[in-house]
């Protein structure tokens, strides 16, 4: 399983509980309240067999958390295709998001290919994004999730303002994953890019060609059940035609402020690709 979402349904125990609550739960509040009893009861339990750190309490609530915006919202994922990757890794990354936000849903997960991602939960009315990222290996295969030591940093991102002060307090070893799920997040603004949606790579190639048979609605219906009940998900491929793989970049791309409008009373951002 290449996505961290897919990792955290198959792992904690109280995942299918959580999805549920946050997708049938009509206040948010309400969903989260209930949310932490659930947690709590399965916490308590594992305590009686494991010793859990206060650091996994509450790592396992900021995730569990992030989860339910993530099943409330549709269950989407965006994957930045590994030459957008690699370019958006030599960006340096803006010194504000957009005025204007272009998203996919108003919770998504971001996946970074060699990084890791992160949770996005947008808040509109305060014009804020709530980001819970996670690296690379989250979730290794046969480890109990309380022996993984799985580890998430929080940010809180408000746009347009100036970003640098508000994220000062990330840790230097998220900062790279950052400026990656930064980058991401102001690539969704830029004409240029093409999104694509499709199974994820580890599919069966055969059941991928039924879900999108050209005439017969139950062959397609029948191998998308197929695809879904085997926890393969269908993925929004986020990729740039012009840009190639494997490229060794020699300076750094950027990100251009842009005004626009009467009176330029609005911006918006255009990438300067690395070169």
């Amino acid at each position: 399983m290449e996505y961290a979402v897919q990792r955290y349904a198959v792992t904690r125990p109280w995942a299918k509980r959580v999805g549920q609550l946050y997708a049938q739960t009509v206040q948010a509040a309400e969903a989260r309240a209930q949310m932490k009893d659930v947690i709590k009861r399965e916490l308590e339990r594992a305590a009686q067999v494991f010793e859990i750190p206060q650091a996994t309490i509450v790592c396992e609530l900021a995730l569990a958390e992030a989860w339910g915006h993530f099943a409330r919202h549709g269950r989407v994922v965006s994957h930045l295709d590994g030459a957008l990757a690699a370019a958006l890794a030599h960006t340096r990354q803006p010194s504000n998001l957009p005025d204007t936000l272009n998203l996919p849903a108003a919770a998504f997960f971001l996946h970074v290919p060699g990084e890791g991602g992160a949770f996005i939960a947008h808040q509109p009315e305060r014009r804020a994004l709530l980001l819970t990222m996670v690296r690379m290996g989250f979730a290794p295969d046969g480890v109990n999730w309380l022996q993984a030591a799985d580890q998430v940093e929080l940010a809180r991102v408000e746009y347009p303002g100036e970003l640098a002060p508000q994220l000062e307090n990330v840790a230097a070893d998220w900062q790279g994953l950052l400026s990656s799920v930064l980058n991401g997040l102001a690539m969704m603004t830029q004409p240029k890019l093409e999104l694509a949606k499709g199974w994820e790579a580890s599919a069966p190639a055969e059941w991928v060609a039924e879900a999108a048979h050209p005439s017969c609605v139950k062959t397609r219906q029948k191998a998308r059940s197929q695809l879904l009940k085997s926890g393969f998900g269908e993925v929004t491929f986020c990729r740039v035609p012009e840009l190639a793989d494997g490229v060794e970049y020699a300076s750094q791309g950027y990100w251009r402020r842009q005004s626009f409008g009467a009176d330029k009373a609005h911006s918006r951002l255009v990438w300067v690709a690395p070169r």
